[in-house]
């Protein structure tokens, strides 16, 4: 992979990881929107959702999220203290623990469920592309990260 100089990058065309934060940063003024009222905090809403899915093992949560171990740790630590998740043990194996939402967990989930939906459907008729592209596109962005930080690494 060649890297180019600092001088190169962004000289023309603007600076993507620049404009990929400041995305980061709007979205996240979003999701307190949405989450308004909840309690709730938007990187934790994100743990919710999964945990609605399926009971899951920390590390599969955490790859699912794209989150560092001691990231998602804070993240359940806050879920747990407000009796939100529980751990029990993993049938798969006796070493780990599976994680689920417990029934306060699931209501709260229900809660911010409601204005994470009305967030996204506002935001999905301002979208200059059908949502479809949109997500490829990211998806994409996000392929090309995960390569670059194998080969930065």
């Amino acid at each position: 992979m060649v890297i180019p100089s600092d001088r190169q990058v962004g000289a023309r065309d603007g600076n993507v990881v620049l404009d990929l934060f400041v995305l980061q940063q709007r979205i996240g003024e979003l999701m307190e929107l949405a989450l308004a009222g909840t309690g709730v905090r938007p990187a934790e809403y994100a743990v919710y959702s999964q945990l609605g899915i399926a009971a899951m093992t920390p590390r599969e949560l955490g790859a699912r999220l794209g989150v560092t171990p001691s990231t998602l740790t804070g993240h359940l630590a806050a879920l747990e203290r407000r009796g939100h998740a529980r751990r029990t043990p993993n049938p798969d194996d006796g070493r780990s623990a599976r994680l689920e939402l417990t029934a306060e967990g699931r209501t709260t989930l229900a809660a911010g469920r409601l204005g994470f939906r009305r967030m996204l459907r506002a935001l999905e008729v301002e979208l200059p592309l059908p949502n479809a592209e949109v997500r490829a596109v990211l998806q994409e962005v996000d392929a090309a990260a995960a390569r670059t930080v194998a080969a930065l690494a």
